[in-house]
């Protein structure tokens, strides 16, 4: 029971350092943050545009960012 807790919140934890990137088929990629920190915004589609090339056959006509903002008040 210990080592499926353990191994639990290793996933989340991983998960949480990621960016998801959602296909035009639907198949949900996790992109490592520190790739996305040091990529420039045009690499980070190109990267998004071949993984959905992969993933579904088809090269992406646009992209979707959504942002969570974080209040402080």
């Amino acid at each position: 029971m210990k080592k499926l807790f353990i191994i639990g919140a290793i996933a989340v934890g991983t998960l949480a350092s990621a960016l998801p990137f959602r296909t035009t088929c639907g198949i949900v990629f996790q992109i490592n943050d520190n790739y996305v920190k040091n990529a420039t915004p045009k690499d980070l589609e190109n990267t998004m545009s071949q993984l959905n090339y992969n993933a579904c056959g088809t090269f992406p006509t646009r992209f979707v960012y959504y942002t969570s903002s974080t209040s402080t008040s």
